[in-house]
């Protein structure tokens, strides 16, 4: 029967421990530990809209954005763009959160979800 070996890349409480860790360590030293993953690596953004709000949504998306730890617009776009993969049978229930320095563990807002037409009546006669 072999031996599991027990994986020496740590489990980490958050960013700054992880980038403490990794200042003290290089990547080769767990090149036995490693696998390779199917990853694809889109263009940058290119492309602009404009959105008017209503000043209270904006100051209400600001808030919320604060408390993540992200900047508005990286809020918004993070929510469209979830809404539009959803829309589009692309993406998993619970959307993307944007990167924080402490993960949060919040359910997504569901009116922020994408709606189903409700179903087509049929006629009686």
């Amino acid at each position: 029967m072999m031996a599991v070996k027990k994986s020496s890349i740590p489990s980490f409480g958050n960013d700054l421990e992880e980038r403490e860790f990794w200042t003290q360590h290089s990547v080769e030293e767990f090149a036995d530990e490693l696998e390779e993953l199917d990853v694809t690596i889109k263009p940058a953004r290119s492309e602009q809209i404009a959105v008017r709000l209503y000043k209270e949504d904006l100051d209400a998306l600001q808030e919320l954005a604060k408390q993540k730890g992200v900047g508005h617009t990286t809020l918004a776009r993070s929510v469209l763009e979830h809404w539009i993969a959803r829309a589009r049978g692309k993406a998993p229930m619970r959307p993307a959160r944007p990167r924080t320095a402490e993960p949060r563990r919040k359910q997504p807002n569901d009116a922020l979800q994408p709606t189903r037409p409700p179903p087509a009546r049929r006629s009686r006669g």
